[in-house]
């Protein structure tokens, strides 16, 4: 059932989401999910990718976390100018734009999805809707598995917009991995980051933002394994650590590695537990990050794929975590950006770790 070995144990079921060839929106790449539970039921909506290049959002639900009943069609797909493809990207030989990389997050009775949207270059955005809706598009879709009900769904979404809407328009300027936490009533926090740098922090009084790029650094470059570039990946998740309120997070971090015959890069998993001091005037976030990856590509199925080979890197990326039981977690990340995999960990394992140790100080009066 499960690898014995590691922080992070494979599922021996790997890979639990393969592409389908006679769906032709999801036909050659399905990967990097958000991942949410309610109601004892965990749904992941998940990256895909059909001939035509475009990515899409599917939708899967289990009652086990392991076995899934998918959708036969797409729940979100490209509606806007900044999620469609340029006509530049028409004739390109990879993504050529779309939805992409999905993050789940529940704030009150509403859950909102950060992901990118690929126009001509990447860039943040947010969408939400009601768990309500959201349950009952779930019942009626189960109802009638064989009828389409993607344009009910994609219209059952509210785009909020872009994240930062004064990126769009930048040369070969792009926005990518984010996550939105809830510290406090009025007091929402944004990780985030801009091109290849850190991971950057803002604050709103809203969930929906607006959010104001103050390019305030977060977690930065600091380990041999995540020197090529940084970003977050998974949704916050409360932990208690001896008594203490904590939150996990996952991360990614990519290293350059040389082989005989050329250069790779290597996205690893990392982990951080954080807290935060709510003052007046400032918030206090103390980061707690593992010194070394909790889940590497090693597997063949993580390895052994054309799609990623084919420019020189190696991968395993999360976009979703969900807690199973007070101790264990679920990580869904996509393997080899050909399909969807799943590992489990455990918080206590995690907390006993080597780490280091920052203070990251936020003036709010900037927000």
């Amino acid at each position: 059932m499960w690898e014995k070995n590691g922080l992070v144990k494979r599922s021996t079921q790997n890979p639990i989401l393969t592409p389908i060839e006679d769906h032709w929106w999801e036909s050659r790449l399905v990967y990097n999910t958000g991942a949410v539970q309610l109601g004892g039921r965990i749904y992941l909506l998940y990256r895909a990718m059909g001939e035509d290049h475009v990515a899409r959002f599917g939708l899967g639900f289990s009652d086990d976390g392991i076995n899934f009943t998918r959708l036969v069609y797409p729940v979100f797909f490209p509606e806007t100018e900044y999620e469609t493809p340029h006509s530049s990207k028409i004739n390109h030989n990879r993504e050529r734009g779309g939805v992409e990389d999905p993050r789940l997050m529940m704030v009150g009775d509403t859950i909102y999805v950060i992901y990118t949207a690929f126009h001509k270059m990447c860039h943040l955005a947010m969408t939400k809707i009601s768990i309500t809706k959201f349950l009952n598009m779930v019942d009626e879709s189960e109802k009638f598995l064989e009828k389409d009900l993607s344009k009910e769904w994609n219209s059952t979404w509210k785009r909020v917009g872009l994240l930062f809407p004064h990126l769009f328009e930048v040369p070969e300027m792009f926005s990518r991995n984010s996550v939105m936490l809830q510290l406090q009533k009025g007091l929402h926090i944004l990780f985030y980051r801009i091109h290849k740098g850190d991971i950057l922090v803002s604050l709103s009084s809203n969930p929906e933002g607006p959010w104001k790029d103050k390019s305030i650094p977060f977690l930065t470059k600091q380990l041999p394994w995540e020197m090529e570039r940084i970003g977050i990946s998974t949704p916050a998740i409360p932990v208690s650590d001896n008594g203490m309120r904590k939150f996990l997070l996952f991360y990614h971090g990519v290293e350059e590695r040389k082989t005989e015959r050329n250069l790779i890069k290597v996205y690893h998993l990392g982990a951080f537990f954080l807290s935060a001091k709510i003052e007046d005037k400032k918030v206090v976030l103390k980061t707690e990050r593992l010194k070394h990856p909790v889940l590497s590509p090693e597997r063949d199925y993580e390895l052994e794929n054309e799609w990623l080979l084919s420019v020189g890197v190696n991968a395993v990326f999360s976009c979703g975590a969900v807690p199973v039981g007070k101790d264990t977690i679920y990580i869904y990340y996509g393997s080899g950006d050909t399909n969807i995999s799943l590992g489990r960990a455990f918080i206590s394992e995690l907390l006993q770790q080597e780490k280091i140790t920052e203070i990251c100080e936020i003036d709010r009066t900037l927000f």
